[in-house]
């Protein structure tokens, strides 16, 4: 491809015989991981024109119509890639969950002891932000993300962008045999 891809069929990548390293470093894999491999779609439309409801729920039809989606099945992850998705799934949970419990217990000591003190809208407005803050590292520690895969837009094929040659190579061997 021009833009330092690579195209595996889905059936290669659903039969689980990808390469034994990592697609974004080249290092040996330490952990396979199952997940699914979806492709972008642009919705056409003014977003503007269908800001209401219907167009809302229009859009997002539109867009589950065209929608490809592969399975992927024993992705290799090498360390860095594994301790990147389970750092960043870490801290999304930790914002999430503590986000959740600052704000659940602003509202408490609100309710119940019926104290009204300027810390307590620190804690609530805090907690509101970390759950929203928690969306970040969630999609960064995405598998798709970290994999840099997609599926084409007819859906025949994942699309690997900026593979690591090592990787690419194999993918290439795998593919001739």
């Amino acid at each position: 491809m021009a833009n330092g891809g690579v195209r595996i069929p889905v059936e290669f990548v659903a039969s689980g015989g990808l390469p034994q390293c990592c697609a974004a470093h080249g290092r040996a894999a330490v952990r396979r991981v199952d997940f699914a491999v979806q492709s972008r779609v642009r919705v056409d439309g003014d977003r503007l024109l269908s800001s209401s409801p219907l167009g809302v729920a229009d859009r997002i039809g539109e867009r589950a119509r065209r929608v490809e989606v592969a399975r992927a099945r024993s992705w290799p992850l090498c360390r860095s890639c594994a301790r990147r998705r389970s750092v960043l799934f870490g801290l999304a949970q930790v914002l999430f969950w503590g986000g959740l419990a600052s704000t659940a217990a602003a509202l408490l000591i609100r309710l119940i002891g019926g104290e009204q003190a300027a810390f307590l809208g620190v804690l609530l407005l805090g907690g509101f932000f970390a759950v929203l803050a928690s969306v970040a590292p969630f999609v960064a520690g995405s598998l798709p993300r970290i994999t840099r895969a997609r599926t084409s837009d007819d859906g025949g094929c994942v699309i690997v962008e900026n593979p690591h040659p090592t990787f690419a190579e194999q993918v290439r061997g795998g593919l001739s045999r």
